[in-house]
């Protein structure tokens, strides 16, 4: 998938963990589901790996899930 050029970097198991807590927590909320995988990304874009649009063509890739919209939002 689109995040696999950082677990060698970024190792994902703490966030999935956390991902599914959030997702049992919050009856499998979109919004968090997607907000989750953008902490990760973020994550991955402070280490150093760019993953570019990780979520295009995914229910990610769409703003009126709560995510932030603009230039700054997307790690690339």
């Amino acid at each position: 998938g689109p995040f696999h050029p950082c677990h060698a970097v970024l190792p994902p198991q703490a966030y999935f963990e956390s991902c599914v807590y959030d997702q049992c927590a919050n009856s499998g909320s979109t919004e968090q589901l997607c907000n989750d995988l953008q902490a990760y990304a973020i994550a991955c874009a402070e280490a150093g790996v760019a993953l570019g649009d990780w979520s295009a063509g995914t229910v990610c890739g769409e703003c009126s899930v709560g995510l932030l919209c603009g230039p700054d939002s997307r790690t690339g």
